[in-house]
């Protein structure tokens, strides 16, 4: 069995946690000390918001943690070399049941470590969580071991995915509950799964508190291509506080309490989500033509991210068929890619064969379109039921 649990880690979480406490400040985050059984490793669950989710997990539990990590982490890039090395991370493909990782993590706990997954396996991208996988369930049992229910609130009010910069306002992380084996072993997996799935929901739209900025609405196009008035897609530009239509004209203001108002009597959104489902409705509605293009955008870069060292592969314009996606004179059939997930901002990443890319465009980029579009023309994700995390699976949102 490969040795993960080593001692360089104890001295590095230590040595490396003013850090994370000068970085807790910057982003207006609070929490506190959680007191745990020294003897006793833990699974950590929790709800992902934040890209530092897992050093601010590290302040309040003060012991080294294995985290499952996505591979856009991975690079050659000198300071995630030493982020490697000191803390141990466990890899994990985004968009794949990814068995080496679970068989590491497995590994750790073995050795007495205690790990930690998010389990919705992507940060939020608007005021609702992610799909958990009922996988979940079978992670707990093999594991055997107390499992911790940890939860972030505000982390998406002050730094929401989509968004540039930091809003200010609350921003905590805790335990909300510790499950002891005996009743984990009590619990039917139907309960244990619902008991995840309510622990680790947060709506931060519905907790009152506001989020201060006078650039609250930039970017949400990175999100939004859906104009919900007059249909139009890509017609959505944002500035300041407010994102409206350049084919309609509708405007609609993004609130401090992250709620949508607009002076239109045709929209009839309150919440971000809102819109976003509305968006799915449209994609899996959408008649789709043989060579029509589904997606385009003028400039992107495309690399393959399979090893450490990304490689470019392509540059120019993206363009989405039902047959083809291509990016400048590159292009792979859409009936190769099996997974896929949307990066922090401007990207998207996608798995094909024993291949792992990634897209990266302008500021103001939209992957999750061509996510939402995987899910009509990729083979390989509609024989699956469709993805789950971004919603277009049946019965899913």
């Amino acid at each position: 069995m490969k040795k993960h649990v080593k001692f360089r880690h104890r001295i590095f979480f230590p040595v490396l946690r003013p850090v994370a406490r000068l970085l807790a400040c910057r982003y207006h985050f609070k929490t506190k000390k959680e007191t745990l059984d020294k003897k006793q490793n833990y699974l950590i669950l929790s709800n992902h918001q934040s890209f530092l989710d897992p050093a601010f997990v590290a302040i309040s539990i003060r012991r080294p943690i294995y985290f499952a990590a996505s591979d856009a982490l991975w690079s050659r890039k000198w300071y995630v070399r030493l982020l490697l090395y000191a803390f141990g991370p466990i890899r994990i493909r985004k968009g794949t049941a990814d068995i080496s990782c679970i068989r590491a993590l497995y590994s750790v706990v073995k050795q007495g470590g205690t790990v930690a997954i998010f389990p919705e396996g992507n940060r939020q991208w608007n005021d609702s969580c992610f799909h958990i996988e009922r996988s979940v369930v079978k992670l707990v049992r093999l594991f055997k071991i107390p499992v911790i229910l940890y939860n972030f609130h505000g982390g998406y009010g002050v730094q929401p995915r989509w968004g540039k910069g930091i809003r200010k306002g609350k921003y905590t992380g805790g335990i909300k509950e510790i499950i002891p084996v005996e009743r984990l072993n009590a619990m039917s997996d139907d309960e244990l799964y619902e008991e995840i799935v309510s622990g680790l929901n947060v709506v931060d739209s519905e907790s009152g508190e506001l989020y201060r900025s006078k650039r609250r609405a930039e970017y949400l196009e990175r999100e939004l291509f859906v104009c919900p008035k007059c249909g139009a897609q890509d017609t959505l530009v944002s500035s300041g506080n407010e994102i409206s239509c350049k084919k309609c004209g509708l405007t609609v203001a993004y609130g401090e309490d992250l709620r949508l108002k607009s002076a239109d009597p045709d929209f009839h959104f309150g919440r971000l989500v809102e819109w976003y489902d509305y968006q799915l409705g449209y994609v899996r509605e959408f008649h789709i033509e043989k060579e029509q293009t589904l997606c385009t955008d003028k400039s992107v870069r495309l690399f393959d991210k399979t090893t450490q060292e990304r490689v470019k592969v392509a540059e120019g314009e993206i363009t989405l068929s039902k047959e083809l996606l291509s990016v400048g004179e590159w292009s792979i059939s859409t009936s190769e890619i099996f997974g896929g997930s949307a990066n922090d901002g401007n990207k998207f990443s996608f798995n094909a064969g024993d291949k792992s890319y990634i897209v990266i465009g302008d500021e103001r980029f939209n992957g999750i379109k061509y996510l939402l579009f995987f899910n009509r023309v990729c083979e390989q994700i509609v024989k699956k039921g469709g993805d789950k995390y971004y919603g277009l699976a049946p019965g899913k949102r």
